[in-house]
C-alpha cells in the first residue's frame, strides 16, 4: 500500500470514528438536552449535578422545587410529595454558590410558570461577607445548559466527559449501572460516608478540640454592622423577585451545628437580619433552623458542622408539610417568620 493510500485510509477511518462517536453522544443524549435524541428512559447520570440537574429543572412533571447547597440535599421529594400532594424536585447541589443556585432557579421557574412551591435554603453560600461573590467552584458549570436554546448545546457535546456519561447512560439503560441521582434529584449522600463514627464526627465538629464550656450561639437576627457587605444578597433579591407570585415561597435557614454557628455568630446575626428584610419585601415566608435548638445542640445529629443526619431531614420535611398545610409546628426546632 502506498503512503498516500494509507494516509487517505487513516483519515477516512478517523473521520468515520469521530462521526460515529459524535452521533452516539447526540442520540443517547446523556444530559437530556438534544432535540432529536432517541426516546430512551433516562436518569441523571453525571456525577456533576450542574450537568445532571438542568434536565430535571425543565421536566414538566414537577410543580415544586428545592433550591440550595448540600445542606438541603437530604430533603426527600418523594416524602414531601406524599405529605403535601405536590411534585417536588430537589435541585440542591454540592457546594453550590449563590450564583449557581440563582441559575438553576431561573431555569426551573422559566419552565414552570405555575410553580406551586419554592423552597430556598440559606446557609454559608448566602452569608459570606465580601464586596463580590464567587460565581463558580472548581466544578465545571455549563452555562450553555441554562439557556432556552437546545441547539447551541450541540457545540459543547463532543468531548471525553460527554462520551463517558454516554457510556454510563447506556450501562444504566441496560441494567449494568445505577443512576447517580434519582429522577427527582434526590440522593442520600450520607450513605456513601460509611459507618457513623462519633469520634471522627467530633474531630470534624471541634477542629481545635471540644471547648471546656460550650454556650448557646447568639444568632438572633440583628442589624449591627452597617459597614459589612454581603454581595450575594443582590442575587438573592433577584431570585426572590423572579419567583412566581402565585407559589408558596419559603426561605429555610439550614440547621448547622451549634458550635459552628457560635464561631460565626456575629456574621450570621447580620446576615439573617438582612435576609429577613428581603424576605418581607418579597413576601417570602421563613423557617429558621439556624438557632440554638435540640437539633443544633446535639453532636449526634451531625456528620460534620454543616450536614445533619437523615432523621433531622425527616423532621424538617414534616415541619414543611405542616406549614404548607396551614398547621405550622412552631416550637423548639425552628423560628417562623
Amino acid at each position: 500500500m502506498s503512503w498516500d493510500k494509507f494516509l487517505r485510509t487513516a483519515i477516512t477511518s478517523f473521520t468515520v470514528l469521530v462521526a460515529f462517536v459524535y452521533a452516539l453522544i447526540l442520540l443517547v443524549d446523556p444530559y437530556q438536552n438534544v432535540p432529536f435524541s432517541l426516546p430512551l428512559e433516562r436518569a441523571p447520570i453525571s456525577t456533576n449535578q450542574r450537568f445532571a440537574y438542568p434536565a430535571l429543572a425543565r421536566d414538566p412533571r414537577f410543580d415544586s422545587v428545592i433550591i440550595g447547597s448540600s445542606t438541603l440535599r437530604l430533603l426527600n421529594p418523594e416524602i414531601l410529595d406524599e405529605l403535601t400532594g405536590a411534585y417536588f424536585v430537589n435541585l440542591a447541589m454540592n457546594s453550590a454558590t449563590a450564583y449557581e443556585q440563582t441559575r438553576i432557579h431561573e431555569l426551573f421557574v422559566r419552565h414552570h410558570p405555575e410553580t406551586k412551591t419554592v423552597i430556598v435554603g440559606i446557609d454559608d453560600s448566602w452569608c459570606k461577607r465580601g464586596a463580590s461573590y464567587e460565581k463558580y467552584t472548581f466544578r465545571a458549570f455549563p452555562e450553555w445548559m441554562y439557556d432556552d436554546n437546545p441547539w447551541n448545546d450541540l457545540l459543547y457535546l463532543f468531548n471525553d466527559k460527554a462520551l463517558e456519561n454516554t457510556v454510563r447512560l447506556i450501562e444504566y439503560i441496560t441494567g449494568n449501572r445505577e443512576a447517580k441521582y434519582e429522577t427527582n434529584g434526590y440522593k442520600d449522600f450520607t450513605a456513601d460516608t460509611g459507618t457513623y463514627d462519633i469520634a471522627a464526627v467530633g474531630r470534624r465538629l471541634y477542629p481545635k478540640g471540644p471547648p471546656s464550656q460550650r454556650r448557646a450561639p447568639d444568632v438572633i437576627p440583628r442589624r449591627e454592622q452597617p459597614g459589612w457587605h454581603y454581595a450575594s444578597h443582590e442575587l438573592l433579591d433577584e431570585l426572590l423577585d423572579t419567583t412566581p407570585k402565585g407559589a408558596v415561597r419559603l426561605l429555610l435557614f439550614a440547621p448547622m451545628h451549634g458550635y459552628y454557628l457560635q464561631r460565626g455568630e456575629a456574621s450570621y446575626r447580620e446576615c439573617k437580619a438582612r435576609i429577613l428584610a428581603l424576605a418581607a419585601r418579597r413576601r417570602f415566608g421563613v423557617m429558621d433552623y439556624m438557632i440554638d435548638s435540640p437539633i443544633t445542640r446535639s453532636d449526634d445529629n451531625y456528620w460534620d458542622p454543616l450536614h445533619y443526619k437523615a432523621r433531622v431531614a425527616r423532621d424538617i420535611e414534616g415541619d414543611i408539610a405542616a406549614r404548607l398545610g396551614g398547621e405550622e409546628r412552631v416550637g423548639e426546632r425552628y423560628t417562623s417568620y
